[in-house]
């Protein structure tokens, strides 16, 4: 698993993966955050819509009721009875005095239709510098034992005799059980004759009209309406939706006020009894009013809830689908490589011969042609480094033997010297097999030799010895038939059979015997030679298979054997070599053990 985890494939994916989540989570978000802002773009415009509409409402509304009040100065019944309460100043209980009664009752009779027709106006009043001239009300008492002059509306209406002035909410002190907020709009009477001040018309307003107005206002279902006077006080709010907040509140509505003077944009963000809202406005020229529409935040997270679940969802099913393509794009491009892999791993020194099978032209089928050349240029390095290693092998065998054949020709030599002095008759047949020992070395060349020619080789060497040392060695030959035509290489035992003799029985007193025993043991071929001379320490044979043991003379050095073991080894492998065995004072064992290799077929 954790060699999965590790491969190109998975590496690539894993990546790209969380490069295309994390680009896919940042357009997410951007595209939640461009939505968001134009569901509030869109909200604002339908806010602003809808404000306007109802401020156009609104405006058109206040012009009508001010055209009731503008028409008072074309009533010539009420001009009439106007003009003529001001010369005689009379109270209004005294009509019987008023020259012009029956302008007034033409008059009254007017307004009494007007009240009867209009469900929105609750009082139509007509005041002079002093007195109340004229009153149409739907309450039934009235106070009027006070100063006018002082009151807001009155004083406005008379500082601007061409404008309307709209005050409110009021509750009049005037007026007896008067329990409802009213608006007033207030306008001064000039006399359409000269001009000049008639009294100040006052009427009241409730707020059926303009609820019905802004109820009627085609806004988000969550959000309402509010409608503050120029002085930030509530005239009304809308009744609507789940409203968790009321402009009433005096706390509520001072957040509010603080709000909208500490900005000049028509909309802003604000938090009202822990709640956001979304608050838009509107501006009224002619009243000076200010609309509102509020909307919870929470209506516009609604809006955006759906269409952001589809965009994650859309989102989600994109990154599914792209990522099912990548692992099937990205699995065809790796499995090439793979292949490539699986030839590499099959790649051995047994096995030069892997090739792979170009199917693309692109960088993969150059790296799997790179591969092929790879290969080829391997498998003939490696037969090249064969045949080196061959000829070094040869070049070692060769000087191994060399260091061997002057030492015995010294020997050897030296013992006919010895008998050519001594006039010893059996100087000729040592000579002879001195002759067909050579002869037999030389083998014509060849490293091999049969195991038969090697026994006879090592007679010629003993018959040499056992003429020089009559008195002191003996020896036997044992050859099995089954190994007689065994192949191994040549010269390998007589220089063990010569250290037998100087290392030995030369040392020992009498006599001394050799055996060399050759044998099948297991489908391997064993040589023994063993001696019965002085013997030697286990420490000592060691010594002289590693070339530690002391050179006392040539005759009695270990270089013969250590060449031997080393040819061995060199030609068959380590598994095969020489073993000492020795007890002082009782004889040296020395066991070969080569492959078993018949001369013909080479089983």
């Amino acid at each position: 698993m954790g060699k999965k985890e590790k491969g190109i494939k998975n590496k690539a994916l894993t990546k790209i993966t969380i490069l295309i989540v994390v680009s896919m989570v940042i357009a997410v978000a951007f595209s939640i955050v461009i939505l968001r802002s134009r569901i509030i773009k869109e909200q604002l415009s339908n806010s602003r819509e809808n404000l306007s509409n109802v401020t156009s409402y609104l405006d058109t509304y206040i012009e009508e009721i001010d055209a009731i009040a503008k028409n008072v100065n074309y009533n010539y019944a009420l001009q009439n009875y106007l003009v003529a309460a001001v010369e005689n100043q009379e109270k209004y209980n005294q009509p019987s005095r008023i020259k012009k009664m029956r302008e007034y009752k033409m008059s009254s009779q007017a307004f009494n239709d007007l009240l009867l027709m209009r469900t929105d106006i609750s009082s139509i009043m007509v005041f002079g510098q002093e007195n109340l001239l004229f009153y149409k009300t739907i309450y039934n008492y009235w106070n009027v034992v006070m100063d006018y002059s002082g009151l807001d509306w009155y004083a406005k209406a008379v500082e601007n005799p061409q404008s309307v002035i709209v005050t409110g909410p009021n509750r009049h002190a005037f007026l007896e059980n008067n329990n409802e907020q009213t608006i007033s709009l207030s306008r001064v009477i000039q006399n359409y004759k000269d001009g000049s001040f008639l009294g100040v018309i006052l009427l009241d307003l409730n707020l059926n009209k303009i609820a019905e107005i802004c109820e009627s206002s085609q806004g988000n279902p969550e959000s309402f309406v509010c409608v503050l006077n120029d002085k930030g006080e509530l005239i009304y709010q809308q009744k609507k939706g789940q409203q968790k907040i009321s402009l009433a509140e005096e706390d509520t509505l001072t957040t509010v006020n603080q709000a909208l003077s500490g900005t000049s944009d028509d909309n802003l963000r604000m938090k009202l009894n822990g709640v956001d809202y979304l608050v838009t406005k509107k501006n009224m020229d002619g009243t000076q009013w200010t609309a509102l529409s509020v909307l919870p935040y929470s209506a516009i997270t609604a809006r955006l809830k759906d269409p952001s679940v589809l965009i994650v969802f859309s989102v989600g099913l994109t990154l599914i689908l792209t990522l099912l393509a990548l692992n099937r794009v990205l699995t065809n491009i790796v499995k090439p490589i793979k292949s490539l892999e699986q030839h590499i791993t099959q790649v051995s020194f047994e096995n030069m011969d892997e090739k792979v099978s170009i199917e693309s032209d692109d960088e993969i089928g150059n790296l799997e042609q790179s591969f092929n050349e790879m290969m080829e240029r391997i498998k003939n390095l490696n037969e090249q480094m064969v045949q080196e290693q061959e000829e070094k092998r040869k070049y070692e065998l060769q000087a191994l033997q060399a260091q061997i054949n002057p030492h015995f020709l010294y020997n050897t030599l030296d013992s006919i010297i010895w008998m050519a002095e001594t006039h010893d008759t059996n100087i000729v047949p040592m000579t002879e097999a001195l002759a067909k020992l050579f002869r037999i070395s030389l083998n014509k060349g060849n490293e091999e030799i049969t195991v038969k020619k090697e026994m006879e080789h090592v007679k010629n060497y003993l018959i040499i010895q056992s003429m020089r040392y009559a008195d002191k060695l003996t020896y036997d030959l044992i050859v099995e038939k089954d190994v007689e035509k065994c192949v191994i290489i040549k010269l390998i035992l007589q220089p063990i059979v010569e250290n037998c003799i100087y290392h030995g029985i030369k040392q020992k007193k009498g006599k001394g015997n050799i055996i060399i025993h050759t044998f099948r043991e297991d489908g391997i071929l064993k040589i023994q030679v063993k001696d019965d001379g002085c013997g030697m320490s286990m420490d000592m044979c060691e010594k002289i298979l590693s070339g530690e043991a002391p050179m006392e003379n040539i005759s009695g050095s270990g270089i013969g054997v250590r060449n031997v073991n080393e040819r061995i080894k060199l030609r068959f492998g380590n598994d095969y070599g020489l073993r000492y065995t020795s007890e002082v004072g009782v004889g040296t064992t020395v066991e070969y053990t080569l492959p078993y290799i018949l001369e013909e077929g080479r089983s």
